[in-house]
């Protein structure tokens, strides 16, 4: 009867209209960043047999007899995901990166108990803490905690010398962690370290210290009983409480120093009979003193060089004697004051930090290389390599879950490469980051800077795909419309 062909065409119908639904989504996405679009995949329903097949007699007698069969219709088989590569667009914008070839990115949602997807789309950003983030806030994972290690010197003028310190082990070090994608660079965190540096689980900052501006013994520890090579030599203080010499301290006490020659260009008597030198001099000297007054012993040293130099100074423009004086005061207030030999150390201890900190190299730009590295160029014309955008891939893109925002999951279905058999066997977040590849090898594509991937979709093969969808779901409706004639006449028999 007409009611199996109903069926028929109910299923073409049905089948086709979700055909037309993948078309219509591709086309959509013609201009969304990296989409990958879908194809329809259509099979046959099920079939009602009326005759039996069956095998020629034992007796050579007869022939075989041919199954004889009627189609019920068609439906939608799979849904298959088109992984192929879509063109790149330059973009000349830093943080934008396409993958030319095979893998994805991996990024991590901070928010959801660090749930890992893989993305194909490259339009990244930095965010306010510095990671290099999708732009829902997902984070770039790759390798991330290299870091630039310096020799640091300073001479009796105060002038800072950077060297880039290049062992393998204690100098500047190759990121290795796994993790998120941090592209900042926080002079005011860095550390300083000496020997082999170990990173103990935690973050490195991208800049630190090899060496110690305060001599140590023999112990590795600070030395502060023996000599202190701040600067151009040694500075110990002498049987008699007099300073040896103090060379360089001043540059830690800048602020005092420029106080200082503020007042003797706003003096009107006897202004040029102090030099800048005369000035620095007795800054250091007062800095160095009030560190280092413990080395004295009894002599019970308190620094008087500042106030000895500015009795030499016209002073009479602050007004009275005791704004003079509080003005004197105010200038010594910007070196360690007087306390205990272990405050006025852990102090000075600060101070050296800071003003390191602060004449440190700055960020000067960054690159990113077809293998994903990460390169920071500093303004002293030294780079390190800060850490390695990596890509994963799989085994079976096709079983990959769309999250939408070009983001996908079903990483366990899908079959990440690379897994070790121990990783393999175990689940959670450090699975994905195990999987994790470096860009341009094991068949991996090569990232490229300041590109975009655009969509993959073909418009002209989606139209002509939607020419046969629609003129497929055209039949199938007319299927119904001559099945409906027939059970019309088959109705009519009875008058």
């Amino acid at each position: 009867m007409a009611f199996g062909a109903l069926s028929s065409g109910i299923s073409a119908l049905r089948s086709f209209a979700k055909g037309m639904e993948v078309i219509g989504n591709n086309i959509a996405n013609v201009n969304t960043v990296s989409f990958k679009g879908s194809r329809v995949k259509y099979s046959e329903t099920f079939n009602q047999i009326l005759t039996q097949s069956a095998p020629s007699p034992q007796d050579g007698q007869g022939s075989n007899v041919t199954a004889s069969q009627v189609g019920l219709g068609v439906q939608v088989d799979s849904i298959q995901g088109l992984f192929h590569q879509g063109g790149l667009s330059s973009t000349n914008q830093k943080t934008d990166l396409a993958v030319s070839g095979e893998g994805f990115f991996l990024v991590s949602d901070a928010r959801n108990e660090d749930t890992k997807y893989a993305t194909r789309g490259g339009d990244f950003r930095i965010d306010d803490q510095g990671n290099l983030v999708t732009t829902e806030g997902f984070r770039v994972q790759g390798s991330n905690d290299g870091a630039i290690g310096f020799n640091v010197s300073i001479d009796a003028n105060g002038n800072w010398t950077f060297a880039k310190n290049n062992d393998a082990v204690s100098g500047t070090i190759e990121p290795s962690a796994l993790g998120d994608i941090s592209l900042s660079f926080d002079k005011s965190q860095a550390e300083e370290v000496i020997g082999p540096y170990e990173n103990n689980g935690v973050a490195r900052n991208s800049i630190y210290y090899t060496n110690n501006l305060i001599a140590q013994d023999g112990s590795g520890n600070l030395d502060w009983d023996g000599a202190h090579n701040i600067g151009a030599g040694s500075m110990t203080l002498n049987g008699d409480g007099t300073v040896n010499e103090v060379p360089g301290w001043h540059t830690f006490a800048n602020g005092a120093v420029q106080a200082i020659i503020a007042q003797r260009n706003q003096s009107t008597t006897g202004a040029d009979t102090v030099s800048d030198a005369d000035i620095k001099a007795a800054v250091s000297k007062d800095m160095f003193n009030a560190v280092f007054s413990a080395d004295a012993g009894t002599t019970g040293l308190t620094g008087t060089a500042i106030t000895d130099l500015m009795a030499t100074i016209d002073l009479s423009h602050l007004g009275s004697a005791a704004d003079q004086a509080n003005n004197v005061a105010a200038i010594q207030g910007l070196i360690p004051s007087e306390a205990t030999a272990a405050e006025t150390q852990q102090k000075a201890l600060e101070m050296v930090n800071n003003v390191r900190n602060d004449q440190a190299p700055d960020l000067n730009n960054f690159s990113i290389d077809p293998e994903g590295m990460i390169t920071f160029f500093l303004t002293d014309g030294s780079s390190f390599n800060k850490g390695q955008i990596m890509l994963v891939d799989f085994n079976d893109t096709s079983a990959l879950i769309r999250e939408g925002r070009n983001l996908y999951s079903g990483f366990g279905a899908a079959g990440l490469k690379g897994l070790s058999e121990d990783a393999a066997s175990s689940s959670g977040a450090s699975v994905a980051l195990s999987a994790l590849q470096v860009a341009g090898r094991e068949g991996l594509g090569r990232i490229q800077q300041g590109a975009l991937e655009l969509s993959n979709v073909d418009l002209t093969e989606e139209f002509a795909q939607m020419i046969t969808t629609q003129r497929g779901f055209q039949a199938g409706s007319r299927i119904i419309t001559v099945s409906d004639d027939i059970l019309q006449e088959v109705v009519n028999l009875k008058r």
